[in-house]
């Protein structure tokens, strides 16, 4: 219910903020959904590419949040990126999750505008399940931009 109004905050202050003429909301990606028990973590990864010199590159904020099926958010963090860095947030099922049960979550990230250009940051988020015993990843997924949603092109 926190990311739903979380979300819904958002959307709001944009149509506001829209009708005053200068804001740009922020560009949201989001994973599909997939299931987690005991025995794994769930670790959402970004990576802010770099770009070639002699070109400037903006420092990037990102919110990162691995939510529930519910839309409850289990684990969120802000982090400041760099050009050629990446962050990570993981949940742990057995230590994470109320009562270590198994759950369907996905992940989302919201990158605000960059005040220089109104674009955004170009980043690349991805949500893995990890098995703890053993390290390996058992499911990867990558994520897309869902919001603002991309001009439809009409074919005439």
């Amino acid at each position: 219910m926190k990311c739903f109004s979380l979300l819904a905050t958002i959307m709001i202050s944009a149509v506001l903020a829209k009708a005053q003429g200068n804001f740009t909301p922020p560009q949201q990606h989001n994973s599909s959904v997939v299931g987690i028990t005991s025995g794994q973590t769930a670790r959402l990864n970004v990576l802010y590419p770099s770009i070639p010199a002699p070109l400037l590159q903006v420092m990037c904020a990102v919110t990162f949040s691995i939510v529930d099926d519910q839309g409850t958010v289990l684990k969120s963090q802000d982090f400041q990126m760099l050009g050629g860095k990446t962050a990570s947030v993981s949940l742990n099922a057995d230590t994470d999750l109320p009562g270590g049960h198994a759950a369907q979550i996905h992940a989302l990230t919201l990158t605000p505008a960059t005040s220089s250009s109104g674009g955004y940051c170009s980043v690349l988020p991805s949500l893995d399940i990890v098995d703890n015993a053993t390290g390996k990843t058992l499911v990867h997924l990558e994520m897309r931009v869902t919001y603002p949603r991309p001009a439809l092109i009409r074919a005439r």
